[in-house]
């Protein structure tokens, strides 16, 4: 089960990259937002009823609700804008991961005291590396 989280968070990725590509360029992108989170919406609540397990009280949800309807509307917008100006999917998602990655590495350090390892790290220098042979001209 472990990777399988991944693997799905993978597939909607992918998808949700394709589809937003796809969107008219002259639609209003928080008219296409709203749309989307309608849809998006009537799955969610489809998933409660397939998912019963896990509180539903509006009493325990806290600030980091939305600190992530923030995230979530800046990283929409982000992109789809980020298309209409023309990158292309590959480098903006690498590009977003990366420069995101760089930063919460130490954030998540200086927060919640998650260890790097040297071949994170590594790694880490290995993606920036990748992403700055990929958007030199």
């Amino acid at each position: 089960m472990y990777f399988i989280t991944i693997l799905v968070a993978v597939a909607g990725s992918v998808t949700y990259h394709l589809s937003l590509k796809h969107l008219p360029a002259t639609l209003n992108p928080f008219f296409s937002l709203v749309v989307i989170y309608a849809f998006a919406l009537l799955i969610s609540l489809a998933g409660m009823a397939l998912y019963p397990t896990g509180s539903r009280s509006l009493s325990q949800l806290n600030w980091s609700v939305l600190g992530a309807s923030l995230g979530i509307i800046g990283i929409e917008v982000g992109f789809l804008l980020a298309y209409r100006a023309g990158w292309s999917m590959g480098y903006t998602a690498l590009s977003t991961n990366v420069l995101t990655t760089l930063m919460l590495l130490p954030l998540g350090y200086l927060l919640y005291r998650e260890q790097p390892t040297v071949e994170r790290l590594g790694g880490l220098l290995l993606c920036s590396g990748g992403l700055w042979l990929l958007l030199r001209r």
